[in-house]
């Protein structure tokens, strides 16, 4: 008559540690894989967030109009002229006009504003009239493109083969090209370089 054999208690004890290990390292996958999918998510949302306003500055400023800048004076002009192209612009903000499509009943020609404000990188337009007084940026409201900027540079190119400009005031045109820096987050995106048609100023 055979006798039944069970567990030795060195035995349980055995499989009770290979069993916590087991779930100890399932855990761990568990939370690294989320973490993981955590990170992507962060990383996708980073570059769409990159892709779509490096999309939309490239388009609407890269398509700036030469025309002439509402409420201008001589003085307002490094070249002494009395008229000017809308496009200026320092280091930390830029001014140009541009054709938008905002909707099926809304378009046309607007005057654009892109400016750092403490750390939001915001922008405001308007109409473009070439009649109407100096539109008094105070009024309107803005919206922001981006939050957290630690860092925004605005640059302009007068003509290829020069050095890039901090300051681009009164002209009888516009920069060939445009060059953007933005760091946000503690990272720099990719630099920005927007070549614009230039042209000499349209009165119309």
């Amino acid at each position: 008559m055979s006798r039944l054999r069970g567990f030795t208690l060195l035995e349980v004890m055995i499989a009770l540690t290979l069993l916590s290990m087991i779930m100890v390292a399932t855990i761990t996958a568990l939370r690294t894989l989320g973490n993981t999918k955590t990170s992507l998510t962060q990383v996708t949302d980073r570059v769409d967030e990159i892709r779509v306003l490096s999309e939309f500055l490239r388009n609407t400023i890269g398509a700036a109009m030469p025309v002439v800048r509402v409420g201008s004076t001589e003085e307002d002009f490094v070249d002494g002229g009395a008229y000017g192209t809308y496009f200026a612009g320092d280091a930390t903000h830029v001014m140009w006009v541009s054709p938008l499509v905002a909707g099926a009943d809304l378009g046309g020609a607007f005057v654009m504003q892109l400016a750092l404000v403490e750390d939001r990188l915001e922008l405001k337009w308007h109409p473009y009239q070439s009649d109407v007084q100096a539109v008094n940026w105070d009024e309107l409201e803005s919206r922001v493109l981006l939050k957290s900027v630690d860092e925004f540079q605005v640059g302009y190119l007068a003509a290829y083969g020069t050095e890039w400009l901090d300051l681009w005031a009164g002209s009888q045109r516009n920069p060939v090209a445009v060059r953007i820096t933005i760091k946000s987050g503690e990272r720099y995106w990719p630099e920005l370089v927007i070549r614009l048609s230039g042209g000499e100023l349209n009165l119309r």
